[in-house]
C-alpha cells in the first residue's frame, strides 16, 4: 500500500468514569491559555496548539444503569436524553424507538419497518429539537417523524433536498421548525485523490433547503475507474448538533466552528497532529476493518485498500459532540490498539475545561467508508442534563448503552 499522503482500559467504566470538570468558565490551573482573536463579524477565534498538551482536571461519574441485560439492541442509530432525563434509543435493524425511564426501565416502544406514519425504512438520526420535541429522521424517505415522550406520533415533515446527487443529515431543529443539516454532494469525480464538499445548509419550516451557511472539504477518497476506495486514516468533515447548537469542522487540523442557530459564535483553530502512524498500527487497522466483512468479500476489499493511499500522520481528531449548553466535546483519534478515546471539553467560548476517557466504539466498517456523511455513531451518543449516554459493543458484537450521571461543579 502506498503512502502518498503526508499529513487505558475498558474496565475503568465499571468502577467509575473519568470525566472532565466542565462547569467553570475560566481555563483550569495548568491549562494552556488559548490565543483569542475576533474576526470582522465579531466571532471569537481561539487557537489551541495541541489538545493533548492541555493539563485539565477530571471528576468521577456514577453509573446509573445499563441496557445490557434488559433491552435487546441490534444496530443503534443514536440515542438522546429527553427533558425529563429519560432516554430515547433508535434501533435501525428493528426500525424501533425504545424509550427508557430515567432509571432505565422501559417506558414504551414505538415504530416498525414500513413507509406509513410512525414507520421507518432507514433511521439516520434521532434528536431533540430546540423546543424539546423528539424527532426521528428517515434517510430513505427523507422524512422527520415527531414523537411525544411516550412514543406517540405527533406529526411528520419532509426534508426536501432537490434532485441532485447528495444526502443530508439534520443536526438541529429550531423552535420555528427550521432545520440545520450537513449536506454532502456525491457527483462523478475524475480519477485520483478527491474530496467532495460538505455543506452546512439551512432549511425553512416547510423543509426546503434555502441557504448555505458553510462549506468544508469532505472525506478523502481515492477515485478509480471502478469506484471509490477509502484512504486509510484519511481526513474528513465532522459535525454534531443538539438543541440550538451545531458543530462543523474538518480534522486535517484542529478546526471546529460552533453555531447557535444560523450564527457562528466560536471558531477553534489548532495544529496538525504530530503523531506518526506506525506500520503495526496500519496493519492492525486494516485487519480490524476487514474482519467486519464476510470472509468471501475480504479479499476484494484488501485489493481495494492495496490500490489506495494512506496518511503518515493521524488526523487531528475523530469525533464531535455538543451538549444543550453549547459545550464542545472533541474526541481524539486513538491508535487502533488503544481501548480508550480522550475527549476534551471546551466551553461555548472555546475555553478548555477538562477531559474524559471513554472506551472506543469502533465503527462497523471503520475507515472503509468513502463518504463523509455516514450512519455510524461514536461512543458518546448524547450528553445532557448532567448525564452521558455511552454506546458499547460486547464480546459477540451485541450493542448496549450505559448511562452515567455527572455532578457538574457550581
Amino acid at each position: 500500500m502506498s503512502r502518498a499522503l503526508q499529513g487505558p482500559v475498558t474496565a475503568v467504566l465499571a468502577a467509575g468514569l473519568s470525566v472532565a470538570s466542565f462547569g467553570c468558565r475560566q481555563a483550569p490551573p495548568g491549562a494552556a491559555s488559548p490565543l483569542v482573536t475576533v474576526d470582522s463579524a465579531g466571532v471569537e477565534i481561539l487557537r489551541l496548539s495541541d489538545l493533548h498538551a492541555l493539563d485539565l482536571p477530571s471528576i468521577e461519574a456514577r453509573l446509573v444503569y445499563s441496557t445490557a441485560a434488559d433491552v435487546e439492541l441490534a444496530s443503534v442509530a443514536g440515542a438522546v436524553f429527553l427533558p425529563d432525563s429519560s432516554l430515547a434509543i433508535a434501533d435501525r435493524q428493528s426500525a424501533e424507538i425504545v424509550l427508557l425511564e430515567p432509571d432505565g426501565r422501559v417506558r414504551a416502544r414505538s415504530g416498525r419497518e414500513g413507509e406509513g406514519p410512525g414507520e421507518y425504512t432507514f433511521i439516520e438520526r434521532i434528536g431533540v429539537g430546540a423546543d424539546g420535541t423528539l424527532f426521528v429522521y428517515d434517510r430513505r424517505q427523507r422524512r422527520f417523524t415527531f414523537l411525544d415522550s411516550r412514543g406517540e406520533l405527533t406529526g411528520v415533515q419532509q426534508l426536501e433536498q432537490g434532485t441532485g446527487l447528495g444526502a443530508a443529515v439534520p443536526l438541529v431543529r429550531l423552535a420555528g421548525g427550521e432545520v440545520l443539516a450537513a449536506f454532502e454532494t456525491r457527483p462523478p469525480l475524475p480519477p485520483g485523490l478527491q474530496r467532495a464538499p460538505v455543506f452546512l445548509v439551512f432549511a425553512d419550516a416547510a423543509g426546503v433547503i434555502v441557504d448555505t451557511l458553510a462549506q468544508r472539504a469532505g472525506k478523502e477518497r481515492h477515485v478509480t475507474r471502478d469506484g471509490w476506495n477509502p484512504v486509510m486514516f484519511g481526513a474528513t468533515a465532522l459535525f454534531a448538533g443538539r438543541g440550538v447548537h451545531a458543530l462543523m469542522g474538518t480534522n486535517d487540523s484542529l478546526d471546529v466552528t460552533l453555531y447557535r442557530g444560523v450564527e457562528p459564535v466560536t471558531r477553534i483553530r489548532g495544529a496538525y497532529s504530530p503523531r506518526t502512524i506506525t506500520a503495526p498500527e496500519r496493519d492492525a487497522l486494516t485487519e480490524r476493518s476487514l474482519g467486519r466483512f464476510p470472509e468471501e468479500v475480504q479479499a476484494s476489499w484488501r485489493r481495494r485498500l492495496d490500490e489506495s493511499t494512506e496518511r503518515e500522520a493521524y488526523p487531528a481528531y475523530e469525533a464531535l459532540a455538543v451538549d444543550p449548553a453549547g459545550r464542545i466535546w472533541i474526541g481524539d483519534y486513538p491508535p487502533p490498539a488503544d481501548p480508550e478515546r480522550r475527549w476534551t471539553v471546551l466551553e461555548p467560548d472555546g475555553r478548555p475545561v477538562g477531559v474524559l476517557r471513554l472506551p472506543v466504539l469502533h465503527a462497523r466498517w471503520g475507515p472503509l467508508e468513502t463518504v463523509a456523511i455516514t450512519s455510524e455513531p461514536h461512543e458518546l451518543v448524547d450528553v445532557a442534563h448532567g448525564r452521558i449516554a455511552v454506546l458499547r459493543r460486547g464480546e459477540f458484537d451485541e450493542e448496549f448503552i450505559e448511562v452515567y450521571e455527572v455532578e457538574l461543579p457550581g
